[in-house]
């Protein structure tokens, strides 16, 4: 496994930690959290005892997945699935949309969260696009991977 690259939560992750629904012990929870898309996963293994089985625990089970791919790495065939069902895919754009604003924002982004959480359809999601990618350009790390970022969303949106 690559230490170099980062990771993020997925919506399976993002629901772990809102709601517990998924049973994580409470150090595989710690170490969901500390996938923050800006700490590589070897940073992060160091961090924890057993960091590196924890992680890759996360990744099977489909908690967190690769965000980018560091300098001179191979691109990776790795990304999150597309759900068949609509509304599966509705609700993992949803929080792909506050996952990133979060991770690259905080609370600065807390307006478009705001938008997005209103969104009852696709239709209106897409319409929050574009405040999405606005907000995602002011984080210089958000920017270096938005091309990638965007083709993710895309993949949901369509």
């Amino acid at each position: 496994m690559t230490t170099t690259r980062i990771y993020v939560k997925t919506p399976k992750g993002i629901e772990e930690l809102n709601s517990r629904s998924h049973g994580l012990s409470p150090k595989m929870r710690q170490m969901l959290i500390l996938q923050d898309g800006k700490r590589s996963h070897g940073e992060i293994a160091e961090m924890v005892p057993d960091g590196e089985e924890m992680l890759a625990k996360l990744i099977a089970d489909g908690f967190i997945a690769p965000l980018q791919q560091s300098s001179g790495e191979e691109k990776s065939t790795a990304k999150i699935e597309r759900p068949e069902n609509d509304a599966e895919r509705f609700e993992m754009a949803k929080n792909f949309m506050r996952n990133t604003i979060q991770t690259f924002l905080g609370v600065l982004g807390s307006g478009v969260i705001s938008q997005v959480d209103k969104c009852n359809n696709f239709d209106e999601l897409r319409l929050v696009y574009g405040p999405w990618k606005e907000a995602m350009e002011f984080s210089n790390d958000a920017r270096n991977q938005l091309a990638d970022l965007e083709n993710r969303l895309a993949a949901l949106l369509s």
